[in-house]
């Protein structure tokens, strides 16, 4: 799970990750993984790797919650404007995603999270 990280480390690092997730919520804006990895501070090797793992996990806890899904704030690089195509992978392992249009259901996440991001 989460990499290489001990159970102690991601329990940590998932605490950072949805405080920093929450606090892009409410400015509104997204951050690549790159730039999530770089604000947790996730050690190397294969920081990107250990990031999508914790950004994985917390996808799952939200689903589960029924809470806005806070790992749609992360995207890639190579894929301006998108998570990475694991996290809707993940989505639709979850039940949340069809299979249909990435771009339509992300938006949606996307809303979702920034009509809620006052109300939390």
């Amino acid at each position: 799970m989460a990499g290489n990280l001990t159970g102690e480390e991601r329990a940590r690092y998932l605490q950072r990750l949805a405080a920093l997730l929450d606090q892009a919520r409410v400015q509104r804006r997204t951050l690549t993984y790159l730039e999530a990895a770089d604000a947790l501070a996730i050690p190397g090797p294969k920081r990107i790797h250990k990031t999508t793992r914790l950004l994985e996990l917390l996808l799952k806890r939200d689903a589960e919650a029924g809470r806005p899904i806070r790992a749609a704030l992360v995207t890639s690089r190579a894929r301006p404007g998108l998570p990475a195509e694991g996290f809707f992978d993940r989505a639709r392992r979850l039940g949340i995603y069809t299979g249909d249009d990435q771009v339509a259901f992300h938006a949606r996440l996307l809303d979702e999270l920034f009509s809620e991001s006052g109300r939390s």
